[in-house]
């Protein structure tokens, strides 16, 4: 939805007790249920952040998996059946929706064999980018196309997988008239079925752009707490004035090595920047040591970026390259040469990934090119290079576990260690609710333990509330602690639902 707005949101899904209140991980949005069973009235704040917010939908037994639920700064429209023909779409210049240069509509493939066309009036000349946001952003199970065709259903422009699963047209129109982009897709994971796939999942987003589309920023990267100015990349923004985001803005995303969303006041497109704890860099040709994230675009198609990389003798790197993981056109290939040109290692798998020890003091050069030789100012990507130090992620496949009260709820978490990580760790509840316990869990420096253990929490009565949990290293007293992250979402709290014994 739009922030500053309020909108009529329904979630599907079984509700056996109605109403239930919704918990969400971000502040900016509040959602009141309606009578309704799986509505809910949803209000947007005016500084609401952009980008994802997860949701969960909670009673007093537990709560729902957390689903993905996107807010941004364009007017918004939803679908309206019958839609499948070009003859007869969904409007999405409605008179009175919008301004005429950007849109969102929501929709859905409902069943297997839908297809949704939406209709925009174009000039003669005039660009409209079209880009459907579903599998990356939404999880939607969805594979999806985009067709523009003319009333006469003539196909005129067709992509599939311009980020990921996830397509983009830009179309300029040969003449005047009334044109449509049509949505229809496959299951993510292909199987024997031939024909269109859908249901209540397939859900996505159509954002819609005439002339103008941000698809992202130079850099991709901003530092923790770092004022920056970002340069607007994409579709009819040569000239634009760059996007400042404030140090204050990335300071919860860093904690948790997130992103923030920015965007352009009327213009089609958002782009995701990640916060890191080291300097991002976006130009110039200086050799710069480890750690650091480089951030570039290759413009045009045959384009190759070069960042040097100084290392002592000895020193152990990791090289790492994002284009399509991130939402941007490029598909890396990463190569290190040395100053002289010779190659000294390369990878064409994804994510592009190089371990690498310097043989001698000295630098090296990290070289970016796309598979397919293409280029344009979608074509941005991230190169981090950081030192092979000692690491431990602390992980859970689960996000929520249910229980009855007194009775211990086991938690089964990853200890994930590189580089040498040999560290005794424990495991422990931070803050917990009034009548939460669990005695630590201790993970060893070797056998079993340090790769997996289990954490059994117990609630003295009922309950349905977060809790979180954290790894501290045994022997460090100061050392910051580790957040545990759970489900797929890595979420840093886990849902508790403790019912009567």
């Amino acid at each position: 939805m739009q922030r500053g707005a309020t909108a009529t949101v329904k979630v599907s899904g079984a509700f056996p007790v109605w109403p239930v209140t919704a918990w969400t991980d971000r502040p900016g949005t509040t959602w009141e249920p309606q009578a309704e069973s799986g509505t809910y009235l949803v209000a947007a704040a005016a500084d609401a952040p952009l980008g994802l917010h997860l949701v969960r939908f909670t009673s007093p037994e537990g709560s729902s998996a957390p689903r993905r639920f996107v807010v941004g700064h364009l007017p918004q429209l939803v679908e309206t059946e019958p839609n499948d023909r070009p003859a007869l779409p969904d409007r999405a210049d409605r008179p009175g929706a919008f301004d005429g240069a950007a849109v969102v509509v929501d929709g859905v493939l409902a069943a297997a064999g839908d297809a949704d066309c939406h209709r925009v009036h174009l000039a003669a000349g005039e660009l409209l980018v079209a880009q459907a946001d579903a599998h990356r952003l939404l999880r939607s199970p969805a594979d999806l196309v985009l067709d523009v065709v003319d009333a006469a259903g003539n196909l005129h422009a067709r992509n599939l997988d311009a980020a990921g699963l996830d397509p983009r047209v830009a179309f300029t129109a040969p003449a005047e008239g009334e044109y449509a982009v049509r949505v229809w897709g496959f299951p993510e994971n292909p199987d024997s079925t031939i024909g269109l796939a859908g249901g209540e999942g397939f859900v996505y987003r159509l954002v819609l752009g005439r002339g103008r589309f941000l698809a992202g920023t130079l850099p991709l990267a901003t530092s923790v707490g770092a004022d920056a100015a970002l340069e607007p990349l994409g579709f009819g923004l040569e000239g634009a004035a760059p996007i400042a985001l404030a140090g204050a803005a990335t300071a919860s995303a860093g904690d948790a090595g997130g992103t923030v969303a920015v965007a352009i006041d009327g213009v089609a497109g958002m782009a995701e920047v990640a916060v890191v704890p080291r300097p991002v860099v976006a130009g110039g040709d200086a050799a710069v040591a480890a750690p650091v994230t480089f951030s570039g675009v290759l413009r045009a198609p045959g384009a190759v970026a070069r960042h040097r990389v100084s290392a002592a003798a000895g020193a152990k790197l990791s090289f790492v390259v994002e284009g399509v993981a991130i939402g941007t056109l490029l598909d890396p290939l990463l190569a290190i040469r040395d100053e002289a040109g010779a190659l000294l290692a390369s990878t064409d798998d994804l994510p592009g990934r190089i371990a690498w020890t310097a043989p001698a003091d000295g630098t090296v050069v990290a070289e970016i090119r796309d598979r397919r030789d293409q280029g344009s100012p979608a074509h941005g990507y991230r190169l981090t290079v950081t030192p092979d130090l000692p690491s431990v992620a602390v992980t859970s496949a689960v996000d929520r576990v249910t229980g009855k009260a007194g009775a211990a709820m086991e938690v089964a978490l990853e200890v994930r260690r590189e580089h040498g990580h040999a560290a005794v760790l424990e495991v422990v509840l931070v803050d917990p609710p009034e009548g939460v316990s669990a005695a630590p869990a201790t993970s060893a420096a070797e056998g079993d333990s340090s790769k997996n253990v289990t954490l059994a929490i117990t609630a003295a009565g009922p309950l349905s509330a977060p809790v979180r949990i954290v790894a501290r290293d045994a022997a460090a007293a100061g050392a910051p602690p580790l957040p545990v992250r759970f489900g797929p979402e890595g979420l840093d709290t886990l849902w508790l639902g403790v019912t009567p014994p």
